[in-house]
């Protein structure tokens, strides 16, 4: 008997775990096209009365099952609301697209991008005018002409302009003022020329510039980068042109903090302030220098192309700088890269590439993917050619669960770099099937036994009726029915022996059991931990229905990458890898063997001293403000801030914490380490700024005099040395031939001295 019973069990187990399309086997429309297990769908038919929601990856392989025309899947495939041609002022298409979607399904839709001819240009030149840049601008004066012939043989719609920058007119940044009502020999920004073709003008305006001084080395590059984004109408930019902005420098720059040593303590309103083409010096004392993430900000929505053309000097700083502000690159100033191939490389880096990117930030529950890379070589989907002018690039999105119903329509704007060109997706998240959006209480279907109506093939009964065909009511007991409490014909008990059957149907289940039969147990599902479903899900029909955000067979896989964005620097896995269930899995090392490292892939040879760049700001304003006043400016909050002695900062506790320290203008260093902790940056600042080594004079003139006298005393002994060895040689080389010729070596005439001792006492 025992082996029969265990025999069954494993039959029914076997049956139960091969089922096919088990997965999908959900009640309604809506649970079913939404399932987070699989794409899954829906049979709406009217005369069908079995299983009704199928995977459909074995949709073709069943049988029988459903006639093609009623199924109910994903919405319809994206649909073009706006895709006009290619022309003259549209380089990408289509301009506007609705995806109506549900979970899981990935949608994809194609991306056409075609440079346009003659397009229309604006070049900014924005140079420091410090008196180390007499070079520079001598060079701009003879280059004139041929950064307009050069741009021109490219697109025949060219203006270009210029503006300068020093620093902000106030003590102690600059050297003096001039008197009141004339231009000051510092300002943090001057407009010369606005935008235009006249290539004369550009040129005397060039020449006509007088250079500025200030006392510290940092310049204000970054208000002037400031006023001459955002002063759109002031200097000219078009509104369907390519944006490029010069900023050339040999100096580093000032930046969010620094401003309040000269009073302007109010955080940079973003706002344009000139007054007759100079930044009004009112607003430039009383606004701070900008943020890198504010210019970052205001090159993203004007579409800006910045280009730093820096001496080498200060190439490092400026490395960063244009990592971390959109659209913008590096190149190193010299004899051999002037200020025609600066322009010239940047123009043609971007004219010809497309590289999508989407501004705001994406909803948690979308995932947005563009099959492209930029970065190869050869590049792949991203650069146009003359054999094959039109890019295209094809667009993935994935909708990983069902949102909240307040969340279920967006816009996502698709941009490429330095156009005005953008795609807007409208996106509709659906849930439900439409045919459950039709509900009618008034018809009632002979189908239900006039107790219910159809919705999406199957009866939804009235008040007081149930069962599959809403013919049972409280009080039905039919003993017909009770074979299809059974999972197969020669079972003996219903309902799986686990639950109660009414009217044809498994009513109420034991608890720990489900299905349509009782027949699964639902304390059987993968546990990790001990936890069933990792307590991430709950155990449904033997399997694991995760919540959301998560995923896997066990529901230990997060989908949520909050635990893979890097503290301070918002990016995921320091943009140096992929969040792969909550964890970063990093990437290879450009060029090099091995891969990044660290819980955000932050660690590499140079990465350390990169991010230690990127706090120096940040330190500063914590060694100056209160806390909560740097949060604020630096959009951060989940960086801890301690202030350590010299003891403590090089204690056990931070010994694997990154060193840097930031060179502050007296040539002292504010030393800081950070490391990271339960998900946040801690930054530890040391209280006590290290001083640079003084040398003391009279000890480096006393060892040098020292060494001196040391090196002649020993010089002596060896030279008395080696006169003795040599006499030595000399003297026994002498003996020795003597003896050999017969000679007496001896003295001759030399007599050994005696002494004679008389004793008086012995004398008589």
């Amino acid at each position: 008997m025992f082996i029969k019973i265990f025999l069954v069990l494993v039959f029914r187990l076997y049956y139960v775990s091969c089922e096919t399309g088990d997965e999908c086997n959900f009640k309604t429309c809506g649970a079913c096209i939404s399932s987070a297990h699989d794409i899954c769908v829906w049979c709406p038919n009217d005369k069908f009365a079995e299983r009704r929601c199928m995977p459909l990856n074995v949709l073709n392989t069943t049988k029988n099952w459903c006639n093609n025309s009623y199924i109910k899947s994903h919405p319809n495939l994206p649909i073009n609301i706006r895709n006009d041609d290619f022309n003259n002022s549209i380089q990408l298409r289509p301009q506007r697209i609705k995806i109506k979607t549900s979970p899981r399904f990935l949608n994809k839709f194609p991306i056409y991008f075609k440079p346009a001819e003659d397009y229309p240009l604006d070049v900014y030149y924005l140079i420091d005018i410090s008196y180390t840049m007499k070079y520079q601008k001598s060079a701009l004066e003879t280059q004139a002409k041929a950064i307009y012939a050069q741009l021109s043989d490219y697109t025949n719609n060219v203006k270009l302009g210029i503006g300068s920058f020093v620093e902000k007119p106030g003590f102690p940044y600059v050297d003096r003022i001039r008197p009141t009502n004339t231009t000051t020999l510092s300002h943090a920004f001057k407009n010369h020329l606005s935008l235009t073709k006249n290539v004369s003008a550009f040129e005397n305006t060039i020449k006509n510039i007088k250079f500025g001084a200030n006392y510290d080395d940092p310049e204000s590059g970054l208000d002037g980068l400031m006023q001459a984004m955002i002063c759109k109408d002031e200097l000219q930019w078009r509104n369907d042109s390519r944006r490029i902005i010069v900023l050339c420098t040999d100096s580093t720059y000032h930046s969010a903090g620094d401003g309040k040593i000269v009073g302007a303590i109010k955080p940079n309103d973003m706002k344009c302030h000139l007054d007759n083409d100079l930044y009004n010096e009112t607003f430039a004392l009383t606004y701070d220098y900008p943020s890198i993430s504010q210019i970052d900000k205001v090159a993203r929505e004007g579409q800006f192309i910045i280009v730093f053309a820096t001496k080498e000097s200060v190439s490092t700083e400026y490395n960063y700088l244009a990592k971390d502000i959109f659209g913008a690159k590096h190149a190193v100033l010299d004899f051999e890269n002037d200020a025609v191939k600066i322009i010239k490389d940047a123009y043609l880096e971007y004219a010809t590439k497309a590289e999508l990117h989407y501004f705001d930030k994406l909803p948690k529950f979308v995932e947005l993917t563009f099959d492209q890379n930029c970065y190869t070589k050869p590049k792949r989907n991203c650069e146009s050619t003359p054999e094959q002018r039109t890019v295209s690039i094809e667009g993935n999105l994935i909708v990983k669960y069902c949102p909240p119903d307040n969340e279920k329509k967006h816009e996502i704007v698709i941009h490429p770099i330095g156009i005005k060109d953008s795609l807007v997706i409208e996106l509709e998240i659906d849930c439900q099937c439409d045919c459950e959006k039709e509900i009618s209480t008034n018809t009632t279907s002979p189908v239900c036994h006039n107790a219910g109506f159809i919705q999406c093939g199957i009866c939804k009964c009235n008040e007081g009726s149930y069962g599959v065909d809403c013919r049972c009511n409280g009080s039905s007991t039919d003993t017909k029915d009770m074979e299809k409490c059974k999972l197969n014909a020669d079972d003996k008990m219903l309902c799986s022996g686990r639950g109660t059957c009414r009217c044809g149907k498994c009513e109420t289940c034991n608890k720990g059991f489900s299905g349509d039969y009782c027949e699964f147990d639902d304390t059987a599902c993968p546990r990790r931990n001990k936890k069933l479903c990792s307590n991430n899900g709950k155990c449904n029909r033997g399997r694991c229905e995760c919540y959301s955000l998560w995923k896997d067979a066990d529901c230990s896989c997060t989908l949520d990458k909050t635990k893979c964005i890097t503290p301070y620097s918002k990016t995921e896995c320091s943009r140096h890898g992929k969040c792969n269930c909550g964890k970063c899995e990093c990437d290879k090392l450009p060029d090099k063997n091995g891969t990044y490292t660290g819980i955000y892939c932050e660690t590499c040879d140079d990465c350390g001293e990169k991010l230690c760049k990127d706090l120096e700001d940040y330190v500063l304003c914590n060694v100056i403000n209160d806390k909560n006043v740097c949060d604020e400016q630096y959009n951060t909050t989940d960086t801890i801030v301690k202030f350590l002695n010299k003891t403590q900062i090089n204690g056990p506790n931070w010994n694997i914490a990154q060193y840097c320290k930031k060179r502050l203008e007296n040539d002292s260093y504010i030393i800081f380490k950070y490391k990271y902790e339960n998900g946040n940056m801690v930054l530890g600042i040391q209280t006590e700024h290290e001083l640079p080594p003084k040398a003391n004079i009279f000890i480096a003139v006393g060892s040098a005099l020292g060494a001196v006298l040391l090196i002649g005393i020993i010089t002596l002994i060896v030279w008395k040395i080696l006169i003795d060895l040599h006499d030595k040689r000399e003297y026994e080389k002498f003996d020795k031939e003597s003896k050999a010729n017969g000679y007496v070596t001896d003295n001759i005439l030399y007599e050994p001295p005696s002494c004679t001792y008389r004793n008086p006492v012995c004398e008589g």
